[in-house]
């Protein structure tokens, strides 16, 4: 079997020119492609069992051969690109990219090019993610706030540990999982997530593959968080900072009127606080966007 993979990060790409230098090799090699492969929308960062290329994987044999675009499509972690790499080499499938113009097989030569070009692959991920962070800060220097803020996010989707027991009687006495939700007013969202840490319905390996997956959403969402370090919260004068939003200060702006704390204090203590996340993007942060004080 020959297959074509194509993948593109955004909606907005098309996979159509991924499509068209595909056949154009197969038909250069005098190949027909049985069937293509597509990720459309989806980074390749992430895991190959996440994407339609992780059930190709599985059911690649020997003899068969996958052509993409370049060898970047395939994923933009190294470990990653090698661990799919040499799946293909070991089964005895040959890969084959267009604009590298590369054969992957089991050859040494395979091996250090595959190595090299997942490396690079790694190296433009990792020169992405520091220039999204340079953004990111410059962003929070402006006073507009960046994600959601992890305090806030704990916050709104986290079940009261107190209702434990209440919900534990009410799935033995056969009430769903839904139904509980809608009492208790919470996503059912957030009910499986409550049931997975009080370890309730679920087994040991099932516990840990929910961990293993709250862990990797961590991680993406700290990636998206304009600091590496803890969030800095302090009590700032409630109705004094509260007054001074509603008045569509920007945070710079209320900086310099609380001269007692530091810029990150207030930013952050603002950006992960219940009341004045959302009440700060309605005003000060509307005036920041319109570029009425950058």
């Amino acid at each position: 079997m020959i297959y074509g993979y194509l993948r593109v990060s955004s909606d907005e790409q098309d996979v159509n020119s991924q499509k068209q230098g595909v056949v154009q090799f197969a038909q250069n090699k005098g190949w027909v492609i049985d069937e293509f492969i597509s990720d459309e929308g989806i980074s390749g960062g992430k895991d190959p069992s996440k994407r339609k290329l992780g059930p190709l994987l599985s059911r690649l044999k020997q003899g068969d051969i996958v052509i993409s675009s370049e060898i970047s499509r395939l994923g933009r972690d190294l470990y990653m690109v090698m661990d799919i790499l040499h799946h293909c080499m070991k089964n005895g499938v040959v890969v084959y990219t267009v604009k590298d113009n590369f054969t992957l097989a089991d050859d040494i030569q395979s091996k250090v090019l595959s190595f090299a070009f997942g490396l690079a692959a790694e190296i433009e991920r990792q020169m992405i993610r520091q220039r999204t962070k340079e953004g990111l800060k410059l962003r929070m220097k402006l006073g507009v706030l960046v994600g959601r803020g992890f305090a806030l996010e704990n916050k709104t989707h986290a079940l009261d540990p107190s209702l434990k027991d209440d919900v534990i009687k009410a799935l033995e006495w056969g009430a769903s999982i839904r139904s509980i939700a809608r009492k208790l007013n919470v996503d059912r969202n957030t009910m499986h997530r409550a049931l997975m840490r009080w370890r309730v319905k679920c087994d040991e390996a099932g516990y840990r593959k929910w961990k293993e997956s709250e862990q990797r959403k961590s991680q993406a969402r700290r990636m998206l968080s304009y600091k590496d370090r803890e969030f800095c919260i302090v009590n700032l004068p409630r109705e004094q900072v509260t007054r001074m939003i509603i008045d569509n200060l920007t945070i710079p702006q209320i900086a310099a009127e609380l001269p007692q704390f530091t810029y990150e204090q207030i930013y952050d203590t603002i950006l992960c606080d219940l009341e004045w996340n959302p009440l700060y993007r309605k005003h000060g942060q509307l005036l920041v966007r319109k570029k009425k004080y950058v």
